[in-house]
């Protein structure tokens, strides 16, 4: 890991500013500090963009967590780190910590991170919004989402191919809207969605492949999924997408032809279920579209080289 210092002078002033680091590729993919949550994308920039929470090697429980990160790649291999998008203390509504799982969209010709946060310290949340005119961010806090909140509530953002909003979120029970164009807004009453079990938990991801919905989510024992016609459902339920991860909270993208699986471990370095690092998978399809299992490794992804 390399770490770059830029120089720069504002009126004959000289001082330092903190460049990207670069990661290597391995599992975990980031190193240097703790990650959580990952929430994968791909801009109109051609890269893979990744925002995660962020854990304290000193932490005991979740409530610390304080700020995120954006992390770039054009090779799944070398990662930047563009610092921090977000702290607790630039939410004027909010509390210190308590910065949990986020999601991210593009709309509007702005990037959007809608992330849980505790107005009172307590771990009952509300959904955030920030904006930024760039991916790496910074981002400034615009208020909540109203009507959005609860427990743990994890949201997960969904644009549909006809650029249509969606909004998933919730604790034991998983709810869908869609929200207005403003992002900040919901155009709905929430749905409860139906997925064909009784197994859900939290972290729910929804993503697109081949004209099929893809429903996912973690049951506190690994990330299952179901498939489905259309953004609300209801799913087929078909079982285990991560069947060996007791902590999964993850993303799946499309990269340059090839799928990916994002999560996050929890024993690497010392690690506990507080003190998590983001790792990577190839992620297939099988010719019913069902996706073939994924399974943790050390090695994770490699390379991709350029043709």
């Amino acid at each position: 890991m390399k770490l770059k210092i830029k120089r720069k002078s504002i009126a004959g002033l000289m001082f330092f500013a903190f460049a990207a680091i670069n990661v290597s590729a391995q599992n975990p993919i980031i190193r240097h500090i703790r990650t959580a949550d990952p929430s994968a994308h791909v801009w109109e920039d051609g890269k893979v963009w990744l925002y995660t929470s962020h854990d304290k090697d000193s932490s005991v429980n979740y409530n610390t967590m304080d700020r995120y990160h954006a992390f770039s790649t054009i090779d799944m291999a070398n990662w930047t780190d563009h610092g921090e998008i977000l702290h607790s203390r630039n939410i004027n509504w909010g509390v210190p910590g308590f910065m949990w799982a986020p999601t991210a969209a593009y709309k509007n010709s702005k990037y959007y991170l809608i992330y849980p946060h505790s107005a009172d310290g307590t771990r009952e949340m509300r959904c955030g919004v920030a904006v930024s005119k760039v991916p790496q961010g910074p981002f400034k806090d615009i208020g909540w989402i109203e009507g959005v909140d609860g427990k743990w509530i994890d949201p997960c953002v969904f644009i549909d191919e006809d650029g249509t909003p969606y909004l998933y979120w919730g604790l034991d029970k998983p709810l869908v809207a869609k929200l207005k164009d403003n992002m900040t807004e919901l155009a709905e009453e929430p749905r409860l969605v139906e997925y064909g079990s009784d197994n859900f938990f939290e972290a729910i991801y929804m993503h697109k492949y081949n004209g099929k919905y893809y429903f996912s989510y973690n049951t506190g024992e690994g990330g299952y999924y179901g498939l489905g016609d259309n953004a609300y459902g209801p799913f087929e339920y078909k079982g285990a997408v991560n069947p060996s991860q007791t902590q999964d909270h993850h993303s799946i993208i499309e990269y340059k032809g090839q799928g990916y699986f994002f999560y996050h471990v929890r024993d690497w370095n010392r690690g506990t279920v507080y003190r998590r690092n983001t790792c990577v998978e190839y992620l297939e399809y099988n010719n019913d579209g069902t996706i073939v299992p994924v399974y943790p490794t050390k090695e994770g992804v490699s390379k991709i080289e350029d043709k």
